[in-house]
């Protein structure tokens, strides 16, 4: 339980580390370290990734990325980083979430302007 709230603790760390930086690197999805990489657009379409089964976006600045086993989201380490200016990223729930259907093995994003509403904006994810 606490492997995961740390894990979770510095994925959040780190966004806002990466979000703070200005420049970030996008996810490198074929790095030979990266359990699991996603690059998301703003629709919520998968356009690359290792280890995805799929994305979708339930409703505007809420998106879900689902991970294929054996990965498990629930101890992985993740970093978001933002495609879009002026984008703040959270991870709002691990799996199972109401905001992904309770699909199994799902990470829930959460997008927000700089106004502190829900916001469209593509994304990286990449575990480690």
């Amino acid at each position: 339980m606490l492997r995961r709230a740390l894990a979770g603790c510095l994925a959040l760390a780190a966004a806002g580390l990466v979000t703070a930086a200005g420049s970030a690197a996008h996810a490198d999805i074929k790095a030979p370290n990266a359990r699991a990489a996603a690059i998301v657009d703003q629709w919520g379409a998968l356009i690359d990734g290792k280890n995805v089964i799929r994305t979708w976006r339930p409703s505007d600045g809420r998106y879900c990325v689902q991970i294929a086993p054996p990965i498990d989201t629930r101890d992985a380490l993740i970093q978001l980083t933002s495609r879009t200016d002026a984008r703040v990223l959270s991870i709002a729930y691990r799996f199972p979430s109401q905001q992904c259907d309770n699909q199994p093995n799902t990470i829930a994003v959460r997008v927000v302007g700089t106004d502190g509403r829900s916001a469209n904006g593509g994304f990286d994810l990449y575990i480690a």
